[in-house]
């Protein structure tokens, strides 16, 4: 007899001309939406695909935008992105029905992508060869990115807009206290949080700052959404988060996944070998071709106050992720430790030296 979950993925997928369902295995890999990898049989022809339960508050002009950005990037062959297929009324996505749980869901199938899925955000630890592809790779994605005009939008505001809500979700954090460890080590740096979020703040609400280019962005760029063929990068994949926002910012949060080590002892180290090699090669790729420039001088200079607003965005979600949902407070209280050893090693003014000299060495270049 077929699960509940083989007869709601057989239900979306014959709107789809693409086979009959035979295997399905749910992704244990995300931690927004539901995804299963399917196979489906089609005259003899058994192919793999990628399909998404998206989550539930989730917009359709969401989808639009981010299935936008799919379409026109594999129109480019720009990056190895999985196309999305059309349902037979020619949709991008589907919508099935309210059930008896709730409200309905959106659903979307994509390209099953070859190559290993090396790495997830929380400890990778990318080869230089791996994190210089990874910076190449982000430069042609915004380069493939810098005029579309792409309907739909994210319903989320842009960084700068967001501090103030990220301030109040922070301080709220305390008062809401579930009385566990991360509560505990919350309460006890909460200062340095809060003065991490008043500085970077105040430095991206800044004339300069104001001025600096905006693409769409991919906003959640990190190994863990990259695949791999030995080095090579054989896939790029979850454009949910994606939106019109600084280019630096995304440069900034990537440096932060890539390059911020997870390991005792080094937790939180900004790792300047690695962010001068994504760096490098970010704008070497940006030299080769007129219709984007390389980072400029004023977005080189900002990149330290980017990355702490990476660690900032990316509090963001641990601090909702963890009073939102029935979750693991050890597993969040190590996301949370991460976050304040970062604060903690970017407030120190020789590191703050060094990261400002890596970067006027890139400048000079």
């Amino acid at each position: 007899m077929p699960s509940a979950i083989d007869t709601e993925l057989a239900q979306v997928l014959s709107h789809y001309d693409l086979g009959r369902l035979v295997r399905s295995v749910r992704d244990r890999r995300g931690t927004v939406n539901t995804s299963f990898f399917v196979d489906l049989l089609d005259s003899g022809r058994r192919r793999k695909y990628f399909l998404r339960r998206y989550k539930r508050t989730i917009r359709p002009e969401e989808i639009v935008f981010e299935h936008a950005l799919i379409d026109h990037i594999v129109r480019q062959d720009a990056c190895p992105v999985a196309r999305v297929y059309r349902t037979r009324e020619g949709e991008t996505f589907l919508r099935l029905p309210a059930q008896a749980e709730g409200r309905g869901a959106f659903y979307a199938l994509f390209d099953y992508l070859p190559g290993e899925d090396r790495y997830t955000w929380v400890g990778p630890r990318c080869t230089l060869r791996e994190t210089r592809n990874a910076g190449r790779l982000l430069a042609r994605f915004h380069r493939a990115l810098r005029t579309l005009k792409a309907p739909g939008k994210r319903a989320e505001p842009k960084i700068v807009e967001m501090f103030e809500v990220i301030d109040r979700l922070w301080a709220d954090g305390r008062a809401n206290s579930k009385g566990t460890v991360f509560d505990a080590c919350l309460a006890e740096h909460y200062d340095r949080i809060r003065d991490s979020i008043a500085g970077t703040r105040a430095a991206l609400q800044a004339p300069a700052a104001r001025r600096l280019p905006e693409v769409i962005i991919h906003c959640d760029y990190h190994p863990g959404n990259l695949k791999f063929e030995g080095e090579e990068i054989s896939g790029l994949v979850d454009f949910d988060w994606a939106k019109v926002d600084l280019r630096a910012f995304d440069v900034g949060l990537a440096l932060w996944y890539f390059c911020v080590s997870w390991e005792p002892r080094l937790d939180g180290r900004l790792r300047l070998t690695d962010a001068r090699a994504f760096l490098e090669a970010y704008q070497r790729e940006l030299r080769h071709g007129g219709e984007l420039a390389p980072l400029s001088s004023d977005e080189l200079e900002l990149l330290p106050a980017l990355i702490d607003a990476g660690n900032i965005y990316v509090i963001n979600w641990t601090i909702r992720d963890y009073y939102g949902k029935d979750v693991d407070a050890q597993e969040y209280l190590t996301y949370l430790y991460h976050h304040v050893a970062y604060a903690r090693w970017s407030a120190r003014p020789a590191n703050r030296e060094r990261l400002a000299a890596m970067l006027a060495r890139l400048t000079r270049t």
